[in-house]
């Protein structure tokens, strides 16, 4: 198991987001910092937890990061670099913020 100030994460999962999506989980504890997200419930399926799904600006690129809850600290499911929908979504929420 994975650790940082605000995340945690299963170490296997983590390897093969890096292999898949080139992106470390270990990265972004960062992008829980309180900064501009857009953060919605992933009901698509019953997961036996309440998922959460966020886009977020994260070093000039909008990543859609999976997580849950572990009060206190975030617990990343999944993350990818946000589609071109997904990054149209953000922008507009952001400009009428």
């Amino acid at each position: 198991m994975g650790e940082n100030e605000r995340t945690v994460w299963d170490d296997p999962k983590n390897d093969k987001n890096i292999q898949d999506r080139k992106i470390d989980f270990a990265d972004l504890d960062d992008a829980f910092d309180g900064r501009f997200s857009l953060v919605t419930e992933d009901k698509r399926r019953d997961y036996g937890e309440q998922r959460f799904n966020m886009l977020v600006e994260f070093h000039g690129v909008i990543l859609n990061i999976t997580f849950t809850m572990r009060p206190p600290k975030h617990r990343i499911i999944s993350a990818r670099v946000a589609s071109r929908k997904e990054r149209r979504t953000y922008h507009a929420k952001q400009q009428t913020s």
